[in-house]
């Protein structure tokens, strides 16, 4: 590792691929929408983790900065609570490896569907996170993509450990400052421009899990706490982890707004977090995934329907006129690519598989919604093409 190929904040590699050999290596999880997989292998006779790239990213430097800077962040912590980090390898077809703690556990989102949970334990859960999320916070951390299944809950002991700090973030960092998380879980302030987020970011994405726990077991008592965590106004929310705490081991729980938190937390969990939906975006499930370290979120499809509105609203107002719809029609496809880009703001990401395929799939709605105002304005039962 050279001093070319870091940014600021990262830490010299402990580990360059001497050891033992892993052995039993097994491919556990591979990330549908990003660019991670992870194998479980033995060494020493003990269980490990093993994060890699997936084949397409491998080489690309995008991704690969984007995993030692997660090794980095992760190889400073040291809570019980959190994943350990053990070292950083390089292991022939593989590539780059974060060589992590093996935890025998469920995610967080699994343990609640199997219908184990308790009150007792979701208030030692989230005082558990808490007591991670106030660590990190003590290291100016921010998590940024704190949800139910980037939390593990061991057999033994029912204990927390946080996981997946792909999308962490540091001040003294200079790389990967794109937004990024999961969109249900997101601060409402981590998508608008020219706001730079803090550690509450990370309390309202707490607040959510809290709130969907709140639900599950009819707690008014998490309810209150859900609401403060996620006000839309980051002043209004709790200023710390260790203020969540406090106010979860309150035994004085203000009844009125206790009740009003329940119907207000019913609204959230259910999809009330975001603004009306059109019909199309209602069948796009809540969570977005996250595509190289941003949100991918519904930009591309509005501007996609906001441009089909405009064209079919012109068109339809006068005689129809061929040449003008073929510039037009072409310049929706050239604003969908605008739209397409800011998402993807590096010219290593828009080189990547995952852009393409996102582009594709644009163009293909895109020449359907075309084509069917098209047919509309031609009075053409066959359909027409551009």
């Amino acid at each position: 590792m050279n001093d070319d190929s870091l940014t600021s904040g990262f830490v010299e590699s402990p580990s360059s691929g001497e050891g033992a050999a892993p052995a039993d290596l097994r491919e556990i999880y591979s990330s549908a929408s990003g660019f991670n997989r992870l194998f479980r292998c033995q060494r020493y006779g003990k269980w490990h983790v093993l994060k890699v790239l997936k084949p397409e990213y491998l080489g690309v430097s995008f991704y690969e900065q984007a995993l030692r800077k997660e090794f980095s962040i992760g190889y400073q912590l040291d809570h019980p609570n959190i994943c350990h980090t053990l070292g950083w390898e390089s292991l022939g077809a593989l590539g780059h490896c974060i060589l992590m703690e093996y935890v025998d556990g469920v995610t967080l989102e699994e343990f609640i569907r199997q219908g184990k949970l308790t009150l007792p334990l979701a208030v030692k859960f989230i005082s558990e996170i808490c007591s991670a999320l106030g660590y990190l916070h003590s290291k100016q951390i921010i998590h940024r993509d704190l949800k139910p299944c980037n939390i593990l809950i061991t057999h033994n002991g029912n204990n927390v450990k946080l996981i997946d700090f792909g999308l962490s973030d540091r001040d003294d960092y200079s790389f990967l400052k794109l937004p990024a998380g999961t969109r249900y879980y997101l601060a409402p302030e981590v998508l608008q421009p020219g706001v730079t987020p803090d550690l509450r970011a990370d309390i309202y994405s707490l607040g959510v899990m809290i709130g969907e726990m709140a639900v599950r077991l009819k707690s008014k008592r998490l309810a209150a706490v859900s609401r403060k965590c996620t006000q839309r106004r980051r002043e209004r929310r709790y200023a710390s982890a260790s203020e969540v705490v406090e106010a979860l081991s309150s035994s004085r729980v203000k009844r009125p707004y206790a009740a009003v938190a329940v119907v207000l937390l019913a609204g959230v969990v259910l999809g009330g977090l975001y603004a009306r939906r059109t019909d199309a975006e209602a069948a796009q499930p809540l969570a977005y995934p996250v595509f190289g370290n941003q949100v991918s979120g519904e930009s591309c499809r509005r501007v996609l329907a906001a441009e089909c509105s405009r064209l079919s609203r012109a068109a339809s107002g006068s005689a129809f006129d061929e040449r003008r719809w073929r510039s037009d029609s072409l310049q929706v496809v050239s604003r969908l690519k605008e739209a397409l880009d800011a998402e993807y703001p590096l010219p290593e990401l828009r080189a990547g598989a995952v852009y393409q395929r996102r582009w594709d799939d644009l163009r293909r709605e895109a020449d359907r919604r075309l084509g069917e105002i098209l047919h509309t304005l031609r009075g053409d039962k066959t359909g027409g093409s551009r």
